[in-house]
C-alpha cells in the first residue's frame, strides 16, 4: 500500500497517490525551540548589560509570561516579529522597574541569536527521516523569519544537502509571511507542481494548515500539544511527533 493511500484511508480522506512534494515549516517543526531556546536565553541574560545583574531563572519566568502574551498577538498578526521579540523583554524588565528602548532590546536579541547557534544541535532522527523521504519526494522549507537566521538553523540541522537552495522560501526573501497565499504560490512555482501534488507539514494551524490549504495544498498538522481541532479547515492528517511521518510516508 502506498504511503499516501495509507494516510488517506486512515484519515478517511479521498485517495490521491500523486504527491510529489513535501514542504516543511522550520520553527517548532524541523527544529524545536525547547532544544536550544531556554539555555541560550539564560546565557544571554548573564552576558548582556541590561540583564547580567539579575537572577536569570526568576527573570526567565517573567520573560516566558510576556513571551506567551506577545506570541498570541504576533500569531494574530497584530504586531510585527520585531515587536514580539522586543516587547517581551521590555515588559519583563519593567517588572524590575528597569526601562529599556527598542534599540537595547534589538541588541539583546542579536546577542541571543548569536549564542543560540552554540546550543543548536542536529537531530540524527530528523536527518534520517528527511533522507528517507528525499528518496521519493522533493523536499522544501517554507518559513517566516529573517533570512540569515533561518539559514543558520537549517545549517545546524545538517539538512542543507537534502533541500535545494531555491526550495528554501523565507518570508524576508519572498516579501510575504505565512499564511499569505503568495508564499505558498511561490513554492508551487519553484517545484512547478500543482497544489494537489503537495503536502505541507507544520505546527501552526493558521500558518501551516489553513494557509497552504487555501491554495489547494494538503496539510498535515504537527499537533504536539494535543490541541482540539479548530472549526473550519479539515487537515489531511494529524501527528504528534514528526517521526510519525516515517510510518505514513513509507512504501511496503
Amino acid at each position: 500500500m502506498s504511503i499516501i493511500r495509507e494516510l488517506a484511508e486512515k484519515e478517511g480522506m479521498p485517495v490521491n497517490p500523486d504527491i510529489k512534494v513535501i514542504l516543511f515549516d522550520l520553527d517548532d517543526t524541523l527544529i524545536h525551540f525547547e532544544d536550544y531556546w531556554k539555555d541560550s536565553l539564560l546565557e544571554t541574560f548573564q552576558r548582556h548589560s541590561c540583564t547580567k545583574d539579575l537572577e536569570p531563572d526568576p527573570l526567565f519566568e517573567v520573560f516566558w509570561e510576556m513571551n506567551q502574551k506577545y506570541e498570541k498577538l504576533y500569531h494574530k498578526q497584530e504586531i510585527t516579529l520585531r515587536d514580539f521579540r522586543n516587547y517581551r523583554l521590555i515588559d519583563a524588565l519593567a517588572r524590575y522597574d528597569r526601562e529599556i528602548d527598542m534599540d537595547v532590546a534589538d541588541d539583546f536579541n542579536s546577542l541571543h541569536k548569536s549564542l543560540s547557534k552554540e546550543f543548536m544541535k542536529a537531530s540524527p532522527e530528523i536527518l534520517e527521516l528527511l533522507t528517507e523521504l528525499n528518496k521519493t519526494y522533493s523536499l522544501g522549507i517554507v518559513t517566516n523569519g529573517t533570512s540569515s537566521w533561518q539559514h543558520d538553523k537549517i545549517d545546524s540541522l545538517g539538512i542543507r544537502s537534502l533541500v535545494a537552495k531555491e526550495a528554501i522560501l523565507i518570508s524576508e526573501d519572498v516579501g510575504y509571511e505565512k499564511p499569505a497565499p503568495e508564499i505558498f504560490l511561490k513554492a508551487l512555482a519553484c517545484f512547478q507542481a500543482k497544489p494537489e501534488e503537495v503536502i505541507f507539514v507544520g505546527d501552526s494551524w493558521k500558518n501551516d494548515v489553513e494557509g497552504p490549504m487555501r491554495v489547494g495544498m494538503k496539510a498535515i498538522w504537527l499537533n504536539k500539544r494535543g490541541e482540539s481541532i479548530p472549526e473550519g479547515a479539515e487537515p489531511f492528517g494529524i501527528i504528534k511527533n514528526l517521526l510519525e511521518l516515517r510510518d505514513k510516508f513509507q512504501h511496503p
